[in-house]
């Protein structure tokens, strides 16, 4: 195995590196969507754009507030920081 890949991937952070997939997932798919709105904004309803604009906005709020989350939970994890989450 090349020894840049045991650095990214190994035994201690691969949860870490899944949970990095996802995310990253989850930002293409969200990508993906504004492509298709941008791109057939023109013909379709004010009311299905507007709809789609809204739940652009959720979704990425809530991908930003969950990945914020995440990393603050694994932050408090590793530096032995359980009580500051209560």
């Amino acid at each position: 195995m090349p020894t840049w890949f045991s650095k990214f991937l190994n035994k201690n952070n691969w949860r870490r590196r899944m949970v990095e997939l996802v995310i990253l997932v989850v930002h293409l798919l969200l990508l993906r969507w504004i492509v298709y709105v941008l791109s057939e904004g023109g013909t379709l309803p004010i009311e299905l754009v507007v709809g789609h604009f809204m739940g652009l906005a959720v979704s990425g709020a809530l991908l930003i507030r969950f990945c914020a989350w995440l990393y603050r939970r694994q932050y408090l994890h590793e530096n032995n920081l359980h009580d500051l989450a209560k």
